[in-house]
């Protein structure tokens, strides 16, 4: 028996659609032949490759490398066939990025936008996540490229700008907006995530060098409810700066630089060592990093001079 691509399709296959059925209906083969093939392969290697549970098929650690070395493979065949189809002239092929669910808001959209009207045969598939799911998929070679935080980002990573985190707070309340100093800004409620958040570790990171205390009355890991909640009136709350929407200004929210210090996160580009020469890649990569630069401002963020 070999490792060839049908049965790297058919892995990939199981681990996206969590089902048998699924996948064989995906795949367009019968399901015992799926499952046979299945077999073969937990025979070959040694080891299972899924959990069978009532909720379906859960890779196990080596099924998870193997279905993420699977999907790189395949977009990398799916390359080479666009190039061939398109001729070299065209770039072509699919991409998959992942981008932090805060600067999806402000990415997502103009990102699609150019990429279609620049590189119409490229693919783009745009996954929204927090920064511990976008670590988690990067390490299972499900992504190609991730805008992600530094903090949460291994191996090789390219500084794209710098956030600059806000107090937020229910506008009706004072209606300043101007700079507010890290000591009183905490001296005050806040409703914050949960503690393995980047923002979380920040903030109390920042409290331990100046002796403060947090007055931490909501942990919320939501960024939607958490702002609801700060509209409500409930609390305050210290987020990312691309967190607050001009929707969010319009429904009720106002916003104060922190200084005393100056709190920020730093955006990085992370890419699949796998994919990072990939043509598709590098054209979407170049069209990321032109897009924060032109959109780079103290209003939302200040782009590394090497994006």
């Amino acid at each position: 028996m070999t490792l060839d691509l049908r049965r790297l399709r058919y892995v990939h296959a199981i681990a996206q659609s969590g089902s048998l059925t699924r996948a064989a209906d995906m795949l367009g083969v019968a399901q015992p032949a799926l499952s046979h093939h299945l077999s073969e392969l937990e025979k070959y290697f040694g080891v299972p490759l899924f959990h069978r549970t009532p909720r379906g098929m859960v890779p196990t650690d080596v099924g998870h490398i193997l279905a993420g070395q699977a999907g790189s493979i395949l977009r990398s065949v799916e390359d080479a066939e666009a190039a061939v189809r398109n001729g070299v002239a065209t770039l072509a092929g699919s991409v998959s990025l992942g981008l932090l669910n805060t600067v999806a808001l402000s990415l997502a959209v103009p990102l699609l936008q150019q990429c279609s009207e620049r590189y119409p045969n490229i693919r783009l598939s745009i996954h929204e996540g927090t920064s511990q799911t976008l670590a988690k998929s990067m390490q299972k070679q499900e992504l190609d490229l991730a805008v992600n935080l530094s903090e949460a980002s291994e191996g090789s990573a390219r500084l794209l700008a710098t956030e600059r985190l806000v107090l937020a707070r229910r506008r009706d309340w004072d209606g300043v907006t101007d700079e507010i100093p890290l000591r009183e800004a905490l001296a005050r409620p806040l409703i914050l995530p949960p503690r393995e958040h980047i923002i979380r570790k920040l903030v109390e990171w920042a409290a331990h060098q100046q002796d403060l205390r947090l007055d931490i009355r909501y942990e919320v890991a939501g960024g939607w409810t958490l702002k609801a909640l700060v509209a409500a009136g409930l609390a305050s709350t210290i987020i990312g700066r691309s967190a607050v929407t001009a929707e969010d200004l319009g429904n009720g929210l106002s916003i104060r630089p922190i200084v005393s210090p100056v709190l920020e996160r730093r955006l990085v580009l992370v890419q699949s060592p796998m994919r990072a020469t990939a043509p598709a890649v590098v054209a979407v990569s170049g069209l990321l990093q032109d897009l924060v630069v032109e959109r780079s401002g103290d209003s939302t963020w200040t782009a590394s001079p090497h994006a």
